[in-house]
């Protein structure tokens, strides 16, 4: 893996599709994504791939999910007695919301299934972990970090 040392600000553009070729995120139409190497604002595949580009050179990369958001994680799964959940009719399948966890964080967590007489489970993966990427990337600019973009300064 590239040797990051948060002294370089990146400028790309990009368009992430899923392994169909649905479209998930793209900067199309819009500013391109700024962020300062090695401080984990991206992806770590996404962070790797454009680390080796040069300014005005274009690629496509697949990353896979360890890559990416990571694998699925099966423990990331909650289940609990329905009546026991607040306004439960309220809640909607594949919705996403947040909810507390053991240490009083809030968590975001997608609802898998409701069951009125049973049991409702929560997925607390990331949406897109598991998922295989592709990014086409053009990379517009990698300058020095001045000390008001530097997030650790």
């Amino acid at each position: 893996m590239a040797n990051f040392s948060l002294t370089n600000k990146v400028t790309v553009h990009y368009t992430g599709r899923f392994e169909d070729g649905g479209v998930f995120d793209t900067t199309e139409g819009r500013a391109p994504l700024t962020y300062i190497e090695g401080a984990h604002e991206v992806v770590p595949g996404f962070e790797a791939a454009v680390a080796g580009m040069m300014p005005g050179e274009k690629k496509t990369v697949t990353l896979e999910p360890r890559e990416a958001y990571g694998e699925r994680r099966p423990e990331l799964l909650y289940t609990m007695p329905t009546v026991e959940i607040p306004n439960y009719d309220n809640l909607v399948v594949g919705q996403l919301i947040y909810l507390m966890n053991g240490e009083g964080e809030q968590r975001l967590a997608r609802v898998v299934r409701v069951q009125d007489d049973g049991e409702t489970v929560f997925d607390f993966n990331h949406p897109m972990a598991g998922c295989k990427l592709t990014f086409d990337l053009e990379l517009i600019s990698r300058e020095p970090v001045d000390g008001k973009d530097d997030p650790h300064a």
